[in-house]
């Protein structure tokens, strides 16, 4: 492939700028600690195979990303959305059925969290561990809310459920420590993991998404997911609908932020907000009529249009084959 060629398509110059990362990856890790990061995007699709970390029995669920590449089927009609980027899956029939702007590279708030649960996911960490809150936990945005407190010690479960159900910033600055790696070393697997669930283009500068440097599509974030409704152990938070963590007067409950949370079954979600990302959303849901949908928006205008975009996106698609 010529450079020519390559810039006259940002899908093939993402995946190149991938398989770089890939080849770097690889260069720099040492041999005793080297991470397999799977085949260069070009390769055949069926040369991908979910990494060694993933447990077995939500290997088979992983597959589903295979289909996730492909472009939107031909359609007369499209969805009514507010969002600067969109993707829609049927993870059943394995169509992607909508699209716009879904490789575009965009702030994605904190989704980026679905990401780092999976990096804390692949070191297989004891949750049950013990981590007080240190000042390093404190997240890198002045102003960012927590309801971790400093000085106070918490199971591993607090951290990543509040992390993922409430979106709370010292829930997922914790998890690098959980994870056993240095917090450099757990932005740098973050990389890696992207990498081996075949995300193109993304870049992470925090494990929280406060920094707008979070950067990836909505491609990216509807495989990223898709990986943590497939995980056993995540599955577990991105589906509650609240959260207990342990303070000095008891048990506080936190609350998702998931306003589709009692309209369909959920299998995996994630909110997210900045000023520059705008409002955010990623879910894998099962409807009533029993078909399961991914859906991402990216850069809602309102806090309740992100929810409206993927309502109005699956409303679309099963309307289609009445």
């Amino acid at each position: 492939l010529t450079p020519a060629f390559l810039m006259q398509s940002p899908r093939l110059l993402a995946l190149a700028a991938n398989a770089i990362l890939v080849c770097t990856i690889g260069f720099v890790a040492s041999s005793e600690a080297r991470v397999e990061t799977g085949p260069a995007r070009w390769q055949p699709v069926t040369a991908w195979a979910p990494p060694a970390w993933f447990p077995e029995d939500g290997a088979d669920a992983l597959w589903d990303l295979e289909a996730l590449d492909a472009d939107a089927a031909p359609s007369e009609s499209r969805p009514r959305i507010r969002a600067r980027a969109a993707f829609l899956a049927d993870l059943d029939s394995g169509e992607v059925l909508y699209t716009h702007d879904a490789d575009g590279l965009y702030p994605v708030a904190s989704l980026t969290k679905l990401v780092s649960s999976l990096a804390l996911a692949s070191a297989q960490p004891d949750l049950e561990q013990e981590l007080c809150v240190t000042p390093d936990l404190w997240p890198t945005r002045s102003g960012a809310r927590s309801k971790f407190v400093t000085g106070s010690c918490h199971e591993g479960w607090e951290y990543l459920g509040a992390a993922m159900v409430k979106s709370d910033n010292r829930g997922a600055f914790g998890l690098a420590p959980l994870s056993g790696l240095s917090y450099d070393d757990f932005l740098f697997r973050m990389h890696e993991v992207s990498s081996e669930l075949g995300l193109a283009y993304p870049r992470w500068s925090d494990p929280s998404g406060l920094e707008d440097d979070n950067l990836a599509s909505a491609r990216d974030m509807a495989k990223a997911v898709v990986a943590v409704a497939a995980h056993p152990m995540l599955s577990i938070t991105a589906t509650a609908d609240s959260w207990s963590i342990e303070r000095e007067r008891g048990s506080q409950r936190l609350g998702t932020t998931n306003r589709l949370a009692h309209r369909y079954e959920t299998l995996a979600a994630k909110t997210g907000y900045t000023d520059t990302a705008r409002w955010c959303f990623a879910t894998v849901v099962r409807t009533s009529s029993g078909r399961r949908f991914v859906a991402t928006v990216l850069g809602s205008r309102t806090k309740q249009s992100r929810f409206s975009d993927v309502t109005q996106m699956i409303d679309w698609a099963e309307a289609q084959d009445r």
